[in-house]
């Protein structure tokens, strides 16, 4: 045998529904996690934070089986990933800044009348 060979890819012995499943078992482990480790959490929340928590966990595992399952692949994905959250974040960021700073500008306006 030669150690030049390339790797034979091999398909997963697991379903699309197992890994939904598991998805899924992750995202509600996560939830349990923060209502045990911070149980105020879903009361600062919305109604719908613990439903969306969940969901968004259970659909980032499964985006992730979507494409190419080879190293290269995953490692793109992962650097994307990285930098969507970063420019999202940044975005965000700069979106509640700017409305705290209205809102605090139309609190001022108010109380002197105009």
């Amino acid at each position: 045998m030669s150690d030049n060979l390339p790797a034979i890819p091999v398909e997963p012995s697991w379903s699309r529904e197992l890994v939904k499943e598991i998805a899924m078992d992750i995202g509600k482990e996560v939830c349990a996690y923060v209502s045990v480790m911070y149980p105020n959490v879903w009361q600062a929340g919305n109604s719908g934070f613990k439903l969306s928590l969940r969901n968004c966990i259970h659909n980032e595992i499964m985006a992730a089986l979507d494409g190419p399952i080879d190293e290269a692949s995953i490692r793109a994905r992962l650097a994307a990933r990285k930098k969507f959250r970063r420019e999202w974040k940044a975005q965000w960021k700069k979106i509640w800044e700017n409305s705290v700073v209205a809102s605090r500008n139309n609190e001022h306006a108010d109380q002197r009348g105009g």
